[in-house]
């Protein structure tokens, strides 16, 4: 029996990428059909029973079987895939082979393929262990991650996964793939592809595959940069695109469901609340104020223009402002909130290497927000308004003379600061 302390791990030199980089938001958090894995059904997909602890000889007689119209040579290799690969899943904790391949460097999104227990000129002992992960796999002895997946390659997986499954619905799934009007051949292939490995990542058959599971396995791979045809560095293509086309002509998914992915990643025009409320602005009553604003703002513009007036004013400004100072509660800001955040938007949100180059437009929206709360306010019909401000621009001022008075000061004072010109930053309470 070997030892982990004896088993010897290589470098692939098919290494696809380091997946160790911070998961980024996507905008698929705010679409119409939220991304989610399918939940795990109460009898999982079995179709040569329960294999989850199975000896390591008695599947390999188990896999002697399965192949015995093949020549000899190809059920020997079989064999000695399964004794090197599970071989070094026991040495690993666990009850079952899943426990072990968990605790593996096969899991995870800096996953190693699994032909790194053999040296790199070994080419047949490389993909006997190859071999040995596909049977694995389709015969729903081990449920890998999409990174682990797709970190081997698999010559032929979706064909050898469907006839393993003995599912009538998967055949007629790639019956469709196969005849379907609008997929050349290479992108049926695709179609077939993405299908078996959605569900071989996930643990589901093809009954148990929704709309929302289908998603998910797209946005994964988009951000893995795992979509086939995408490049090394490329995480804009979705991967399932024709496998969604399939089945929803098919017929699987329910009624309603978008007949594309790009339609169901669409999602339409927010309302004002919508707007604001995408960035999780905590402060209720500047929430409402800059609700406000936008509806104001909305009879004069464009929906492209106040999804960026949005941009700007409730992430870029108040949300940047409550991550520097949580316990900033109106929009008089102190020279030093002011001065951390003008660092803070120097740099793009998610990505702190990258200089933002708008910083002028972010400035002259906040100055134009506070300004022209100042000027419609003293207008005369926007009274409703003018308490709204200076309720949150003046909450420690006593009175409503000096609400009126002391708020609109400060917040002239304020907004001095946002001019783009400007290389000094104002006291919080002076005007020009």
């Amino acid at each position: 029996m070997p030892s982990r302390a004896t088993i010897e791990i290589y470098t692939s030199r098919h290494r696809r990428r380091n997946y160790s980089e911070p998961r980024k938001g996507t905008q698929f958090q705010r679409a119409l059909l939220q991304a989610e894995p399918a939940a795990r059904p109460e009898v999982p997909p079995a179709p040569f029973g329960d294999l989850s602890s199975i000896g390591i000889e008695e599947l390999c007689v188990f896999v002697t079987d399965l192949v015995r119209d093949r020549h000899p040579s190809i059920s020997e290799g079989r064999r000695a895939g399964i004794r090197a690969l599970f071989g070094y899943l026991e040495t690993l904790p666990g009850t079952t082979w899943q426990d072990r391949w968990d605790a593996s460097l096969f899991k995870g999104e800096d996953a190693q393929p699994v032909n790194v227990l053999a040296p790199p000129g070994a080419t047949g002992r490389r993909n006997k262990l190859v071999a040995a992960a596909k049977l694995a796999f389709c015969m729903r002895i081990i449920q890998p991650c999409p990174s682990g997946f797709r970190a081997n390659r698999f010559p032929g997986y979706a064909e050898q996964f469907r006839l393993a499954q003995k599912d009538p619905r998967l055949d007629a799934f790639f019956e469709a793939a196969s005849n379907h009007p609008r997929l050349s051949t290479v992108h049926q292939d695709r179609a077939k592809f993405d299908l078996t490995c959605a569900l071989t990542t996930q643990g589901i058959a093809l009954e148990d595959l929704t709309p929302a599971a289908l998603l998910h396995y797209s946005v994964e791979n988009k951000r893995l940069g795992l979509t086939h045809g995408a490049c090394n560095q490329d995480r804009t293509r979705y991967a399932a695109r024709g496998a969604w086309e399939v089945l929803h002509d098919f017929g699987h998914f329910p009624a309603g469901t978008a007949p594309t992915l790009r339609k169901t990643l669409a999602q339409g025009q927010f309302s004002v609340e919508g707007l604001v409320d995408r960035y999780g602005i905590q402060n209720t009553e500047v929430r409402q104020l800059l609700i406000e604003y936008l509806l104001r703002r909305k009879s004069d513009t464009d929906y492209t223009t106040l999804d960026q007036l949005s941009r700007h004013l409730a992430s870029t400004f108040w949300a940047t402002i409550e991550q520097v100072n949580p316990q900033q509660a109106d929009l008089a800001l102190s020279a030093e909130v002011y001065d951390q955040w003008r660092a803070e938007i120097q740099y793009w949100q998610r990505d702190r290497t990258k200089l933002r180059m708008d910083v002028a437009a972010v400035l002259l929206t906040v100055r134009g927000l506070y300004m022209d709360l100042h000027t419609w306010a003293n207008a005369g019909p926007g009274g409703w308004l003018r308490a709204r401000f200076c309720l949150v621009t003046s909450r420690a001022s006593a009175g409503a003379g000096a609400r009126s008075t002391s708020g609109w000061q400060t917040a002239l004072g304020s907004a001095n600061r946002f001019c783009p010109s400007s290389s000094s930053t104002s006291s919080p309470g002076t005007s020009s």
